[in-house]
């Protein structure tokens, strides 16, 4: 599926204007989130196609801290081995979401990790919806 097909149908969907109004809720003007949502789609969309960025291997430097933190989250909520990883691997696709948007929106690491995690799991749940 091409890329900017995937971004409008994320922007356009429930879980697009949910995610939208995250962003807006945490004083994000409306265009800022579309523009980070769009970003964050994309950046998501490279990650589950396994395209890794420069320098940092397959997940990433902040993406492999982030599966780490999110598998270790599961296992002390007691979510079972299974479930851990799949609590890592949003982990990890937060993560990559936030390098892209500090690398390629020019924003600082904090609030990219801030956006990413707001963002992150409506953009999840609409890729298990369209790709289930």
């Amino acid at each position: 599926m091409d890329v900017q097909q995937l971004v409008s149908e994320f922007l356009a969907s429930e879980h697009g204007s949910q995610a939208t109004q995250a962003l807006t809720a945490q004083g994000i003007s409306g265009d800022d989130a579309q523009q980070m949502l769009s970003q964050a789609t994309q950046a998501a969309h490279e990650s589950v196609q396994e395209q890794g960025g420069e320098g940092g291997g397959l997940m990433g430097d902040h993406a492999g801290k982030s599966f780490l933190a999110g598998f270790a989250a599961g296992l002390v909520r007691g979510d079972g081995f299974f479930k851990s990883i799949e609590d890592g691997g949003a982990g990890m696709l937060t993560g990559r979401v936030a390098e892209s948007l500090a690398g390629r929106m020019g924003i600082d690491p904090a609030t990219a990790s801030t956006v990413a995690a707001a963002a992150t799991p409506y953009i999840v749940a609409f890729l298990k919806e369209k790709f289930a």
